[in-house]
């Protein structure tokens, strides 16, 4: 299935953001030592494709002020979406699914570090953060509210339709993380 092989590029592409300590620091040393790169040329879109980076970045906007109904008119009545390896069928489930952060993280944002754009393909790397202040059902069970600090990556890859509404929407964050900045003692 498609959506498998998209995830699975995305979990990978997780796991290589998990980079230790150690070797952030030698690569910042590297950096040190290395002669700046000369500035990229700004990509020019389509006007399509301005259209897919206008609502992709909308999408998130909305996100970050908790105005999860204006997300709607963004998206296709038969939007299918894969959160997290939870299928989601249509737009008013896709609202809710959205929104369903904020009770735990009242203060939920979502920073975007990477935003890719081809044809009607689109990609976005973000963080997560927020502080838990809220219970949260996780697959374990109801988590009480910690009132700990979040700060979880993730990756979402969006297809869009002719008019610009969203189709298709697979979303990968490390929930396994976040839990285990919400347990583990000392985090």
């Amino acid at each position: 299935m498609k959506s498998a092989r998209v995830a699975a590029l995305a979990l990978a592409y997780l796991a290589t953001l998990c980079i230790t300590t150690e070797a952030q620091s030698q690569a910042q040393s590297q950096e040190k030592s290395d002669p700046p790169a000369s500035p990229q040329e700004k990509h020019t879109y389509t006007k399509y494709e301005q259209v897919v980076y206008d609502n992709v970045v909308q999408f998130h906007k909305n996100y970050n002020q908790h105005e999860w109904t204006k997300n709607g008119p963004l998206v296709a009545d038969d939007l299918l979406v894969d959160s997290n390896g939870t299928p989601v069928h249509g737009r008013d489930e896709y609202i809710k699914r959205i929104a369903r952060f904020a009770g735990p993280f009242p203060d939920v944002h979502i920073t975007d570090l990477d935003t890719i754009v081809e044809g009607n393909k689109a990609a976005i790397r973000f963080v997560i953060t927020g502080t838990q202040n809220g219970d949260l059902q996780t697959p374990t069970g109801m988590l009480q509210a910690t009132h700990r600090k979040i700060k979880m990556d993730g990756i979402e890859f969006f297809t869009f339709n002719q008019e610009g509404k969203l189709v298709g929407l697979v979303t990968v964050e490390d929930l396994a993380g976040m839990v285990r900045q919400l347990t583990t003692p000392g985090q």
